[in-house]
């Protein structure tokens, strides 16, 4: 190992990887930079990065643009709470989602992650009926082959037989789950479950027009609406 990478052994000893079963999983491959939709491993070899770093590089790596926005963002300020505090950066950009957005939808919330988000929605879900003085609607119907995150409550949504998160199954909040309609039966199917269930359901969650971890299963548009 060159003096470069001896930080490799640190990371072997104390970094816990995700989705990895650490006693059996080869030795991770060190990355020193990355470009465009390149990673440089240690050695020299160059990796296309064909997923994104999970979604979250979308636009590649050292991106001059978002370089600079994020360098100039920094000097100004980093981060800062919206507990109270608004900020130009934030304002602007709600206002950009928001006319994206359909119908009366106008108002936007911000958070770190996708799993966050979904949290954050079911938890919106809930209270709308609490608002409106109705107890007792606190489940969610999903659908087979969903994946919705990695926290708690987005773990109890996705599929709870054949999705990643199963070995939770006995931890995770039951919820109903159908496949999703396809056709005239599925769909008296889903409508025969939501009658049943009305007094307990908060909300429906489904990914938009494809499932992705689920195998790219692309849902009827007509059925989404």
């Amino acid at each position: 190992m060159s003096a470069e990478l001896d930080w490799q052994k640190d990371a072997a000893e104390h970094l816990w990887l995700p989705y990895t079963q650490m006693q059996t999983a080869p030795e991770a491959l060190p990355v020193v930079a990355t470009e465009g939709v390149r990673i440089k491993l240690g050695d020299g070899r160059e990796l296309i990065d064909a997923i994104a770093s999970w979604w979250t590089a979308c636009h590649g790596y050292n991106h001059p643009r978002i370089n600079r926005a994020i360098a100039d963002q920094a000097r100004t300020m980093p981060h800062v709470m919206l507990g109270g505090l608004v900020h130009e950066p934030a304002a602007r950009l709600a206002k950009r989602l928001a006319t994206l957005l359909p119908g009366d939808l106008g108002h936007v919330f911000f958070s770190e992650s996708g799993s966050v988000a979904v949290e954050i929605a079911m938890k919106m879900a809930v209270q709308f009926w609490l608002n409106q003085g109705v107890e007792g609607r606190h489940r969610f119907l999903s659908f087979r082959a969903g994946y919705h995150g990695d926290t708690a409550a987005a773990m109890s949504v996705c599929d709870p037989d054949d999705g990643m998160h199963r070995h939770f199954k006995g931890y995770l909040t039951p919820q109903l789950v159908l496949d999703f309609p396809r056709d005239r039966e599925g769909l008296a199917a889903f409508e025969t479950t939501l009658e049943a269930h009305k007094s307990e359901l908060a909300a429906v969650i489904f990914e938009p027009l494809v499932q992705g971890a689920g195998g790219m299963k692309f849902h009827d548009a007509a059925a989404l609406s």
